[in-house]
């Protein structure tokens, strides 16, 4: 009895952290072409103009408990990294944000520099270079196959069975060249299918 005491003590004790990740298939908006990092403050509006109705503003902490749900994409609060999905891209540096993942509310916000914008090529290449990819939890076993060339009609070169890390060299429409050290210890380097041609993203940077 003492002992689980002593457990549920510290569990009121220990500080939430509500980070955000996507971890199945189903996470990411198959319309999705990029992310939005956010900063301290985010004003969304109906329109790419200014002049149009502001439909929704945020503050952001990057404190967990009091960060909003459903927002983002990405949330790692301790790094003040907050990242939203892009659905489409106007004149003038604006892109339209999803902004409730539940409802699917969209709205447009106007970008400050270049680096605010990710599409996908790009923070795969941030990203993805740095940190790895990882495979998502419910990834189909084909996904798992590695291919000679950037085509699904190409020579099979491996299968990834339990990964931990898989190296990303360079990304190719929807195929990553990556390398990885399969649990036998062998050293497997091929195409992997990383989204499929509806856009369902099957790999994901291992971003921490």
């Amino acid at each position: 009895m003492k002992k689980v005491l002593i457990i549920l003590a510290m569990l009121f004790i220990l500080p939430a952290f509500a980070d955000v990740m996507p971890y199945y298939t189903n996470a990411i908006p198959n319309n999705a072409i990029g992310f939005y990092q956010t900063g301290e403050n985010l004003v969304i509006y109906s329109k790419p103009d200014t002049n149009s109705k502001i439909i929704k503003e945020f503050d952001f902490s990057y404190n967990p408990e009091t960060m909003p749900d459903g927002v983002f994409g990405v949330l790692l609060n301790e790094r003040k990294l907050g990242l939203i999905y892009v659905t489409d891209i106007g004149d003038d540096n604006w892109v339209e944000i999803v902004y409730n993942k539940v409802t699917g509310a969209k709205g447009w916000v106007q970008t400050e520099d270049r680096f605010q914008f990710l599409p996908w090529l790009s923070f795969y290449n941030m990203y993805g270079r740095k940190y790895g990819l990882r495979l998502f939890k419910d990834a189909p076993d084909e996904v798992r196959i590695l291919h000679s060339k950037s085509e699904d009609e190409s020579q099979n070169v491996g299968k990834l069975n339990y990964v931990k890390h898989i190296k990303l060299t360079a990304v190719r429409g929807n195929w990553a060249l990556v390398s990885v050290l399969d649990m036998d210890k062998t050293l497997k380097t091929g195409y992997l299918k990383w989204r499929g041609i509806d856009g369902k993203i099957f790999a994901f940077p291992n971003i921490k």
